[in-house]
């Protein structure tokens, strides 16, 4: 019998030190949020990352959404080894900083950005009353939580990610469920690319570390899915166009 349990023994350890892997575990703090200066008509993009990132992860889609026109503040915080509060406390501040004076604020995350992003929308609404709040992406978020991370919580690698890698399980303890519902458009945007040594831990579609039914929100505006992991979301440019046109439009393109 030991024999047997031997390959689902060496796939989970595999799989969990994969899970965070993808997450790069050495993400850092590389740099501070940029402090742009305003003209009246521009537009902001409040852009956040996913756990274990900085802000590096996000240059080419920051790229893309200057190209198009928009400034841009790339949230940079500590995502491993930490609390929730700790993340929120950090994340809080660099909003705070960067929508002083932006006529018109978007907020766009990947991953658990997005769930920082919904944090600070219902906890911050009153910083943004001299700012017009514009659209809002969430892209490849657990917003219900992911069914990997519940699968991994009790592992030693959940101990290491600390307090905000265990949030994002799903159930009562997780982050996504325990945040408001928001008065703001939302878009919603899920990968559809699994991965195979992690496609066991779901039922349905999903990007490899978050099921698409996972993605979704009651009060979403737009929903959409997108052949892409996870991962790559950073760097698809259908993603990126998506995000774009739902900045502009107030919905995907179907």
């Amino acid at each position: 019998m030991r024999e047997k349990r031997k390959p689902k023994m060496i796939k989970n350890i595999v799989t969990s030190i994969l899970f965070f892997l993808s997450l790069q575990l050495a993400g850092c703090v590389s740099s501070a949020a940029s402090l742009p200066t305003y003209k009246a008509d521009d537009e902001l993009v409040v852009l956040a990352h996913g756990l274990g990132r900085s802000d590096w992860a996000m240059w080419r889609f920051a790229q893309r959404l200057k190209d198009a026109g928009y400034k841009v503040c790339s949230l940079d915080y500590q995502s491993i080894g930490v609390s929730v509060a700790e993340v929120l406390t950090e994340t809080s501040t660099q909003i705070d900083a960067s929508i002083l004076n932006a006529p018109k604020v978007h907020f766009v995350g990947h991953s658990l950005g997005g769930l920082v992003i919904r944090a600070y929308l219902q906890n911050k609404t009153h910083k943004l009353q001299k700012a017009k709040i514009g659209e809002v992406v969430l892209i490849g978020t657990p917003n219900r939580g992911s069914e990997l991370a519940g699968h991994l919580s009790d592992s030693w690698l959940m101990d290491i990610g600390g307090g905000i890698s265990r949030a994002l399980v799903t159930g009562t303890r997780s982050l996504g469920n325990n945040l408001n519902a928001l008065d703001v458009n939302i878009g919603v945007i899920a990968g559809t690319k699994s991965f195979g040594l992690t496609n066991a831990n779901f039922t349905g579609p999903n990007d490899g570390l978050v099921s698409v039914e996972s993605t979704k929100l009651d009060t979403m505006s737009d929903f959409i899915t997108i052949e892409v992991s996870h991962s790559m979301m950073r760097y698809n440019l259908e993603v990126a166009q998506q995000t774009i046109h739902f900045l502009q439009k107030g919905m995907f393109k179907h």
